[in-house]
């Protein structure tokens, strides 16, 4: 990364800094996720007032300072207001932002995830009623883009094609679908229809996934997959959570 650099991003996180600072988390299309301080952001009178809300999409001019970035300049792309969305896809956007900080490192950048949270947010704003489904889309193309979650067309031991017909399995030690000569007295059988969905939501777009309706039963075991895998990374509730679940 040069010394001075341009980018556009997305606002994920912002911490209160000082008398009057902001340190933001961005994450970027070209550099992954970065931290930048926005000097002054508090005042009214800061260039950058109104400029850096969560879910925004900016163009940012930093430059490298000795331990954090500093942000310059910042453009606005598109201003996603909160004010315009349901108190459920509220709960559901800080969910994303922040399930979407801690998945990530700082400094990492993996192909494809920021137009993932871009397409993500997008849909959120359009196609409100169909929140919960646009959050476990995300969740799983997330978690398979960082590697956390294998591919659900094959066995993850043997690497052969899933037959649908055979009695499968969910991996407790890394949540992923085994075959039943390689499953232990741990691990969960799986129905056909949640491993057809969880296949379905890792590969295809979200304009094919919302023109889907599971039902309540089958979007609740998708969550409880979901869950399983989070359990395994993060060990430590999400500020989010509560407001999730209290809307839900």
């Amino acid at each position: 990364m040069d010394k001075q650099f341009k980018t556009e991003g997305i606002v994920i996180r912002r911490v209160n800094f000082d008398e009057a600072d902001q340190i933001l988390t961005v994450l970027t299309r070209d550099y992954g996720k970065i931290n930048c301080i926005a000097k002054g952001c508090r005042r009214m009178t800061s260039k950058f007032c109104g400029r850096v809300e969560l879910a925004y999409q900016v163009e940012i001019a930093c430059f490298q300072g000795r331990n954090i970035d500093h942000l310059n300049e910042v453009d606005i792309l598109d201003a996603r207001q909160l004010f315009d969305l349901d108190l459920k896809t509220k709960s559901i956007l800080f969910y994303i932002t922040e399930i979407t900080n801690k998945l990530i490192q700082d400094g990492q950048h993996v192909e494809g995830v920021y137009t993932l949270l871009l397409y993500t947010l997008d849909h959120l704003n359009h196609d409100q009623h169909k929140n919960e489904v646009i959050l476990y889309a995300y969740l799983i193309k997330l978690l398979t883009m960082l590697g956390f979650m294998a591919p659900w067309d094959r066995c993850s031991r043997s690497n052969v094609k899933l037959d649908l017909s055979e009695p499968l399995y969910l991996s407790v030690g890394d949540s992923s679908v085994v075959r039943s000569g390689y499953a232990t007295h741990l691990d969960t059988r799986l129905t056909t229809p949640l491993i057809k969905w969880i296949n379905f939501m890792q590969k295809e777009s979200f304009a094919s996934i919302i023109q889907v309706a599971p039902s309540k039963g089958e979007q609740a075991q998708v969550w409880q997959i979901i869950q399983s895998v989070l359990k395994n990374i993060l060990n430590y509730p999400l500020k989010s959570e509560e407001f999730l679940y209290r809307v839900a």
